[in-house]
């Protein structure tokens, strides 16, 4: 259904293989918690580029597996749902995808326009 490879927004992307419904469950990942205490330890490195706050205390998720491929956009086709007290993260289309388009989540939190920390590259 998906597959990673260089994408022209900039390193690597997730990509349809075939073409994908809306409202599809793209895929179900295990998420890393990494407890408020340590979140300072991450923030100089690549890995805090990767992750998701998760709890007020300052608990952070890591996503793990392919999912973690997907690049931004402004109007994504795709949303990763952290979902609440399972440890897991899920992806779902949020629109008919076709084969070979990059799959493409928002990385801003809902209903924000909060700056992001690279400059946007659309296809």
């Amino acid at each position: 259904m998906h597959e990673v490879r260089p994408s022209k927004r900039g390193g690597r992307g997730l990509f349809a293989t075939q073409r994908i419904r809306s409202d599809t469950l793209l895929m179900e990942a295990p998420l890393l918690l990494i407890p408020g205490d340590q979140r300072e330890a991450l923030r100089s490195t690549i890995v805090d580029d990767y992750v998701y706050e998760w709890e007020d205390d300052g608990t952070a998720a890591l996503v793990l597996g392919v999912s973690s491929m997907c690049n931004h956009s402004d109007a994504p086709n795709a949303y990763l749902w952290l979902v609440p007290d399972t440890s897991t993260a899920e992806l779902w289309s949020l629109s008919a995808i076709r084969r070979d388009d990059e799959i493409t989540v928002s990385y801003r939190a809902d209903g924000t326009d909060a700056p992001l920390w690279f400059d946007i590259v659309d296809d």
